[in-house]
Order: structure tokens, then C-alpha cells, then sequence
């Protein structure tokens, strides 16, 4: 996650296997094995155009089609910019943001949600390698977690799951993905989640200040799970504390596009090589992973009166 908002880019291409589990009952053994492996050395922290990043991106693609959850999987390419500390684009890249679909619309003019996690980390500084456990391995897992617990009550909408590219340098591949015509006049609903693990026993729900029916229709989420969901951090008092555009989930606010974001405040391991699995209360990750998975089929429940058109 980056608790600052950067300006991203432009998006380009997208591509093409099913899904739905008792939400209540989410299997987590697929989760955990993601989250485990996705924040090990081996992935050398996945920063874009490194071996680690590509490892990462080809480790989620064969999860998603050897998951059998989806009914399309691919890969969305696109134009990413690094700048130098002064804010001056110095190169472009090539971003990869990775999609999964649960596809029951075949007019694909009803509502959908958009599930997102971003994918990308900090990779390897000063001989250091910053695994990104936290942020955001976790909720990457997160996003197997919600597509299993669509298997045993189905879903009467589209669910597009994105995994995110170069989020930790101005959200460009959130910005890409809001930007592509899947979107275009077809109302959308962002439920996004980025450092999902680390706390004793709470993880807050930033976005009722802006969509206040959402504290309402989501306070029942967590019933059962032994997590405590906060409201906040999403006000113009809050100052730096504001995560309205600190995560994926800004490209869709400054779109018109309203979204729901989980996460867990800053912490000792925020942006520190220490942010590894290892080190992770999985028992809290556990519980937050399950809340979220209430909060999706509420949200999707919902969706009809909750997804509005992007604003272009």
C-alpha cells in the first residue's frame, strides 16, 4: 500500500476458464498457501520488471486456472511511468495487471463488482528483500478466498477479480484497469483490499464517510469472526490518515465509481524487510479474510443500488 496518492496511467488489453462456497464456511487452504508463497524470498519482493515480479505473475495465473474458479482468466497490459523524486517521468514500463472473471451476465449490461488487490511490492533494497506479507500478499490470497465462497452460493452478478500491478508507485495499474472499456457505461462497485493481516483484533472499512448506507448494510460482517471492524480513515480532517485515494481503490473513487477498502493501519513492519510471513497473526488473517468474505455477498446482495457508472 502507499499512504500517498501519485498520479497512474493508461490501459490496454484483456483476456480469457469457473466459480462460488458458503460464506460462512470459506475454504482457506488455497489462501494460505498463496499468501505463504507469494511472500517468500523466492519472489525477491515482486517488483515490476524484475525475475521475482515474473515469478509472482506467472505463480497467480497458474493458481487461477489450475483453481477451476473463473470463467476467464488473462492478463491486462499496460503503459506504466517510473518518475525520479522531483515528480518527472524519467521511462515508461510495462505494467501487467492479472484478471479472473465469474461471468453469469451474458448481456454484460448488469451491475459488477470489481474485487482488487494489488500484487506488486517494494522488491530488494540494500540487500534486503522486502517480501510485502502484509502489503499486500495478503490480499492477493484474499481474492481466492472470495471466488471459492461464490461456489456454494452464486452469484446473480459479474465478478471481476484484479490482481494489481505497480500500485506502490502512484496506483497505475488501478488507473489502467478503471480506464478499459469493460467499464464503459456498465455501473461498477469496488471492493478493494490491501494490508488485510497485521493487528491484535481489528481491521477497518474505509469508505462509509463517502457511501455512508454502506456502515449500515455491512455491520454484520464480522459477526462470528472475532474481528472488530472500524469505521474511518476516509475524511478530509483526517489529513495524511485519509486512505481515500492511498490505495487501488482511489482510481475508482475519482471515477464516480464507489468502493468498500479493508486494511489494518500502519504498523512496525510497514515498508520493512521484516514484513514476512512468518511474522504474520494468522489467526487474525484467519478472521479478517472470513469478514471480508461476509462484506463481499452483502455487497453483492446489494449491488443493484450500490454500483454506479464511471464518470468519464
Amino acid at each position: 500500500m502507499i499512504r500517498a496518492h501519485y498520479l497512474g496511467l493508461a490501459a490496454l488489453l484483456i483476456a480469457g476458464c469457473k466459480a462460488n462456497i458458503d460464506a460462512p464456511k470459506a475454504e482457506m487452504e488455497r489462501t494460505m498457501r498463496v499468501f505463504e508463497t507469494l511472500s517468500a524470498d523466492d519472489m525477491q519482493g515482486r517488483s515490476p520488471e524484475t525475475e521475482g515480479h515474473e515469478k509472482a505473475r506467472a505463480f497467480l495465473i497458474g493458481e487461477m486456472l489450475e483453481s477451476g474458479l473463473f470463467d476467464n482468466v488473462g492478463e491486462s497490459a499496460f503503459v506504466a511511468v517510473q518518475k525520479n523524486r522531483d515528480g518527472e517521468a524519467i521511462r515508461e514500463f510495462t505494467g501487467r495487471n492479472l484478471i479472473a472473471v465469474i461471468d453469469v451476465d451474458p448481456d454484460d449490461k448488469n451491475p459488477v463488482l470489481v474485487v482488487t488487490a494489488h500484487y506488486d511490492h517494494l522488491g530488494v533494497r540494500n540487500d534486503k528483500i522486502y517480501n510485502g506479507a502484509d502489503d499486500n500478499a495478503s490480499g492477493s490470497a484474499a481474492l481466492f478466498a472470495i471466488a471459492q465462497s461464490f461456489r456454494d452460493a452464486p452469484t446473480k452478478h459479474d465478478i471481476v477479480f484484479a490482481w494489481l500491478d505497480v500500485e506502490e508507485a502512484g496506483l497505475q495499474g488501478a488507473y489502467a484497469l478503471v480506464a478499459d472499456d469493460m467499464f464503459a457505461g456498465r455501473p461498477a462497485f469496488n471492493l478493494n483490499l490491501d494490508m488485510i493481516s497485521r493487528n491484535d483484533s481489528e481491521i477497518y472499512l474505509s469508505g462509509t464517510y463517502h457511501y455512508p448506507k454502506l456502515g449500515k448494510l455491512l455491520k454484520s460482517a464480522a459477526k462470528g469472526t472475532g474481528i472488530v471492524v472500524k469505521y474511518g480513515h476516509d475524511r478530509p480532517e483526517d489529513g495524511e490518515q485519509d486512505w481515500t485515494l492511498a490505495s487501488d481503490h482511489g482510481a475508482f473513487h475519482e471515477a464516480g465509481i464507489p468502493f468498500a477498502y479493508f486494511g489494518v493501519e500502519d504498523h512496525a513492519h510497514y515498508h520493512k524487510h521484516t514484513d514476512d510471513f512468518e511474522t504474520v497473526p494468522l489467526d487474525f488473517y484467519k478472521g479478517a479474510v472470513q469478514t471480508i468474505v461476509n462484506a463481499a455477498h452483502i455487497i453483492e446482495d446489494n449491488l443493484q443500488d450500490l454500483a454506479r457508472t464511471r464518470v468519464d
